[in-house]
């Protein structure tokens, strides 16, 4: 079983692994300044689809979710569908964007299939060892990333400017909620794959996550200013230079930015166990094959085509609302139905 820290380093996390390419530029796109109070909302509400899983967590006791769907019979077959394929598009999500930020600023030369090439034998490595393995790496991960994650939200302060943050509330009604909508899946779906684990809870993880998100998206707007930031894909990097220490310490950025290499390496790492999980043991075999055609997909019909990059950009929150709303509420009616049976017999 894991401990608590370890699963509350793992949904720290995932709180944040979907914001490197996606989150902050389409939000800071649709929201501009009033993108702060978008990160804000969305935290409260992602909060109820984290008490959610965490309900589920509890009522599913010390089960494995294999067990639990195993017991569901038709229902679980539907759900281990719905699973495998939201595991298989998280990992084509996860490493589509990270092969697309390590060409964009650290390996411009290096083939876009080389650089993924490497996490794909370790994430098959890792999960060959099971989850305790990548429980206790995010474990001694997590204080190197929050670490550099507040020296560099520290270190950004001073380059902070109030007036690039105002005026406030210039969003359409509608641009504003899809704003939200965005964050709160965003934030709160990759929260799903602590099913694996037993007796988890989400919200100290959730909370902690969102407040370095809704930091880092404000210094976004008062160092970058709404107009500049809606151009990056990856304002988030961007700002990174910015940072001088001492005024002699300076191009750090590549070292702070490992924080989001942390991320995505945890997430796709509990994507690549869910997975394995929804996988019969009997054809553990498939994992592997299923891990690497996932990244011939990222690499060869997505990564190198810009118009379908955009259509994960645009069209990944959608999914993962789906599939969050799918899970939960087909557990939820599972097991009230359970609960009902338990009473009349």
């Amino acid at each position: 079983m894991t401990s608590k820290l370890e699963n509350f380093s793992v949904n720290y996390f995932l709180t944040r692994a979907l914001f490197l390419g996606i989150g902050f530029s389409i939000i800071i796109g649709l929201a501009r300044q009033d993108s702060i109070f978008s990160f804000i909302i969305g935290t409260l509400l992602g909060l109820i689809l984290i008490l959610l899983i965490n309900k589920i967590q509890k009522m599913k006791g010390n089960k494995t979710l294999n067990e639990l769907l195993s017991e569901m019979k038709g229902l679980g077959i539907f759900l281990r569908i719905i699973f495998l394929f939201y595991g298989l598009a998280l990992l084509c999500e996860g490493l589509t964007f990270i092969q697309l930020f390590a060409s964009s600023f650290f390996l411009i030369h290096t083939p876009i299939w080389f650089i993924s090439l490497p996490l794909v034998f370790l994430l098959i490595r890792i999960c060959k060892n099971g989850k305790i393995a990548t429980f206790r790496v995010a474990a001694c991960l997590f204080p190197i990333s929050f670490l550099l994650t507040f020296v560099s939200l520290c270190a950004l302060g001073g380059y902070a400017k109030v007036d690039n943050v105002t005026p406030f509330f210039i969003t359409s009604y509608f641009d504003f909620f899809k704003s939200v909508f965005y964050y709160t899946t965003l934030s709160a779906s990759p929260s799903l794959l602590m099913l694996i684990t037993e007796k988890s809870n989400s919200i100290g993880s959730y909370l902690l996550g969102s407040i370095t998100l809704i930091t880092k998206m404000f210094l976004i707007i008062a160092i970058l200013g709404p107009i500049l930031a809606s151009i990056y894909r990856f304002p988030e990097y961007i700002i990174l230079k910015e940072i001088k220490i001492l005024n002699f310490i300076e191009k750090i950025e590549n070292v702070v930015a490992l924080s989001w290499i942390f991320d995505e390496f945890i997430y796709l790492s509990m994507a690549s166990l869910l997975v394995k999980e929804m996988i019969p043991k009997k054809k553990n075999l498939f994992h592997p094959l299923l891990i690497i055609l996932t990244f011939f997909i990222a690499f060869l019909f997505i990564g190198k085509y810009y118009k379908n990059e955009l259509t994960i950009y645009y069209f990944f929150p959608i999914f993962t609302f789906i599939a969050i709303f799918i899970i939960i509420s087909t557990l939820l009616y599972y097991f009230k139905i359970e609960k009902k049976k338990n009473k009349t017999s």
